[in-house]
């Protein structure tokens, strides 16, 4: 795995990427979290791929105002251009990552092959405002008693039943205390003119429904979808597939994404 810092127009950016045979794969993450949410796939993985930190999250720069996701989506383009990747790619995003797959297969038109949405977080204006007030935009600010961190502890343990792994929600601990700004790129998201974007899309899209925490959510895009698209349902999936059922999700990506 190879990890580089990358200069865009809003800041520098932290790539993880490792090299394989065929077209590659852009990964983009949720948030809070970062691209080392996908090491695990990268390494089942035997095409080149690309995980981003998306610009204030990770180790990338926070930006120096609060981006669109149209603007979001261009750092990552600027990061790819700065890699070198000039040739076909494809895409694959999860929550917020899935709506900033389909701004980034815009602004990089035919070059982007196809495109796969894990989860769509179509929130009502209600359901924003409810998952802003839990994940805060604002950074954590330092608290004598520890409060704020004890906040970022626990939001691991949300949709979770035991036994935990305690070690995956110390990685997130971990990823929401870097965020500059925690729920700033979903408030882009939710100012993103999904409907209008998904008409115009050239590439061929996948949806992928697991029934994790926004499974209604996602389930919304479904009237929004082109005939050509496709919407792959996973009852048996919840949350976090790319950690406890990475191989089922080698296997579905290699299907609908085949290197």
């Amino acid at each position: 795995m190879l990890r580089r810092i990358y200069p865009t127009r809003f800041g520098q950016m932290h790539l993880r990427s490792n090299e394989g045979k065929g077209v590659p794969l852009v990964l983009l993450h949720m948030s809070p979290r970062s691209g080392a949410m996908w090491e695990m796939l990268q390494e089942k993985l035997e095409r080149p791929t690309y995980a981003p930190d998306r610009l204030g999250y990770g180790f990338s720069d926070a930006p120096p105002w609060a981006l669109s996701l149209e603007q979001y989506a261009q750092g990552t383009v600027d990061t790819l251009k700065a890699a070198g990747i000039n040739g076909q790619v494809d895409i694959l995003g999860v929550h917020t990552g899935a709506i900033e797959a389909i701004e980034v297969a815009h602004q990089m038109g035919s070059q982007v092959r196809r495109v796969i949405a894990v989860g769509m977080p179509l929130f009502s204006v209600e359901e924003q405002q409810r998952q802003m007030e839990k994940y805060s935009e604002q950074p954590l600010r330092p608290a004598t008693e520890g409060g704020h961190v004890l906040g970022a502890w626990r939001g691991g343990f949300a949709f979770r039943q035991p036994p935990y792994d305690l070690a995956d929600i110390h990685r997130r601990f971990v990823e929401h205390v870097l965020a500059a700004n925690p729920g700033a790129a979903f408030r882009a998201a939710c100012g993103y003119p999904i409907e209008k974007k998904l008409k115009s899309l050239k590439a061929p899209l996948t949806v992928f429904a697991p029934h994790d925490d926004i499974i209604e959510q996602t389930q919304r895009v479904k009237p929004l979808l082109k005939p050509s698209a496709t919407f792959v349902d996973l009852p048996e999936m919840t949350q976090d597939p790319f950690d406890v059922s990475v191989d089922r999700m080698v296997t579905l990506v290699n299907r609908h994404l085949p290197p």
